[in-house]
């Protein structure tokens, strides 16, 4: 789809969408990026070519796109073919397609999934705030009314609840003279349900490097006491969020970390849900974590060169992924959503396990989940898109061996575990198929080392493949893709493995 005479135009979606619309037009390179998106209201001179303009309302964006309307082109059709293409057709009548659009000089604060903040009253959070303060009329509390008015206010929407940070706690308590526990806050709690539609509301924190709850960055300086003789402590491998502190709902019971959840856990928690590049994902904010910042990773898999049938030598439905790190999907899914025919999965947290069966359930894909230990016959599962093997990725290659006559050839494998995903990376190599692919190596890295630790990386992969058959390796591309540290980056290394027999 690509239409490019006449003018350009935008889309007109409500407040709930901008997320998820930006996300999902940038994904697939529609996006224009030279222009704001702006907040539309009734008083905006715009023209509504694909819908009812009474659809315009208040709490309504206009998101640019770089396509332009060619006059000979059936509007309608353009709008349906956009919403097609960057997976939102579901979405059909909540969107308009929007041209010549005029609008207020006026800024938005966010939307779902994302931070949103600001200061002043014009903050959402903060008008919430000084309308509690005052109910609590006779208390002296002006004084916390300006403070709170003139703060930065952040938090984040995952239906149905509400993430504030700690540290934005701390000056609301500090400001009030009043702790979380006071009865005040709760009718706090039941204003900002009612104000944010939402049922459950938390405290966010980092997720703890180890089960001391140390940071990632006390977590650095505890490895390199390791390396020194003294013996660290035992590591989050799980990701467990055992820093989120719930304010109000109920999250589900609290359980140890090591607890092999039940049929009745799963049903007594609380599950939250959030879309990225037009991709469903859930999970259960309390035992599992959700990295919001991988998101253009996620993006960059939807438009992979290798994933074309150009490098692939082959339809992509013709071939397999492999994700050894899955979590509830992060990558598994954007492989799933390009078109791979089949997505194998590990995983070792069965909070995660439950999350990433009901987000593929969620995104309609047939998926199938495979305990450890329990035997696997693929050809009786023969519609199935993504299966889930809940034990460790070691048993990947053994796994992988068993089934390879009955799932298209491995050609791209996900090693998505921070702070270093080498010790998956000789799995990676044996479960490529022998016409060899491309490995995604996740990795902590110094800004000043990128160039050095690539190189060396490259080698120990001509190491590890030479194990198996000559070949050429080599790093195609480096993705930088958050930062993780002071001057430590979170880098994927795109290592394609060309045996020289097919090269």
């Amino acid at each position: 789809m690509d239409y490019v005479s006449g003018a350009h135009f935008g889309l007109v979606v409500p407040k709930r969408l901008v997320k998820e619309t930006k996300d999902a037009l940038q994904a697939h390179g529609k996006f224009d990026k030279k222009t704001k998106i702006k907040p539309v209201s009734r008083s905006d001179s715009y023209k509504c070519i694909a819908d009812d303009p009474a659809n315009i309302r208040i709490e309504s964006f206009y998101i640019p796109t770089t396509i332009r309307v060619d006059p000979l082109i059936s509007h309608a059709n353009i709008l349906r073919d956009l919403l097609v293409l960057v997976g939102m057709l579901e979405h059909k009548a909540a969107i308009s397609l929007a041209s010549n659009v005029v609008l207020d000089p006026v800024e938005a604060h966010g939307s779902f999934g994302e931070d949103c903040g600001g200061n002043g009253t014009a903050n959402p959070l903060a008008r919430t705030l000084i309308q509690w303060l005052a109910t609590l009329q006779g208390r002296g509390l002006q004084t916390a009314t300006d403070s709170l008015a003139g703060h930065h206010w952040t938090y984040t929407i995952y239906p149905p609840f509400l993430l504030l940070v700690a540290s934005d706690y701390a000056v609301l308590e500090a400001a009030t003279g009043l702790t979380c526990s006071s009865i005040e806050f709760s009718s706090l709690y039941v204003m900002l349900c009612e104000n944010f539609k939402v049922t459950h509301i938390a405290l966010n924190a980092p997720i703890p490097a180890n089960l001391l709850g140390e940071s990632n960055f006390e977590g650095i300086i505890r490895s390199q006491q390791h390396l020194d003789g003294v013996q660290p402590p035992p590591l989050n491998i799980l990701r467990s969020p055992t820093g989120l502190t719930p304010l109000y709902g109920d999250f589900g019971p609290a359980l140890p970390v090591n607890h092999t959840p039940t049929v009745a856990d799963f049903q007594s928690a609380l599950w939250c849900t959030a879309r990225q590049n037009g991709i469903f994902q859930t999970w259960a904010p309390r035992y599992t974590m959700f990295s919001r910042g991988n998101v253009k990773e996620k993006a960059r898999i939807l438009e992979l060169d290798s994933l074309t049938e150009e490098h692939l030598g082959s339809e992509i439905q013709e071939v397999s992924a492999v994700d050894l790190y899955s979590g509830i999907g992060y990558f598994a899914f954007s492989y799933a959503k390009a078109g791979v025919g089949k997505v194998l999965c590990w995983e070792i947290n069965p909070w995660s396990v439950e999350g990433l069966k009901k987000g593929a359930e969620g995104n309609r894909w047939d998926v199938h989940v495979i305990k450890s230990g329990d035997s696997i016959h693929v050809e009786e599962y023969e519609n199935a898109r993504i299966f889930v093997f809940e034990e460790s990725n070691e048993c990947a290659a053994g796994r992988i061996d068993s089934i390879r006559d009955y799932v298209p050839p491995v050609k791209h494998v996900n090693c998505g575990y921070l702070p270093s995903s080498k010790d998956s990376w000789e799995t990676a190599v044996q479960v490529l198929d022998p016409t060899g692919g491309w490995i995604h190596a996740h990795e902590n890295i110094a800004r000043k080392d990128i160039e050095s630790r690539t190189a060396g990386i490259v080698d120990y992969f001509r190491g590890l493949a030479r194990k198996r058959f000559e070949a050429k390796v080599e790093c195609e591309h480096v993705e930088l893709i958050k930062s993780y540290a002071p001057g430590v980056m979170h880098c994927v290394l795109d290592i394609a493995i060309s045996p020289l027999s097919c090269a």
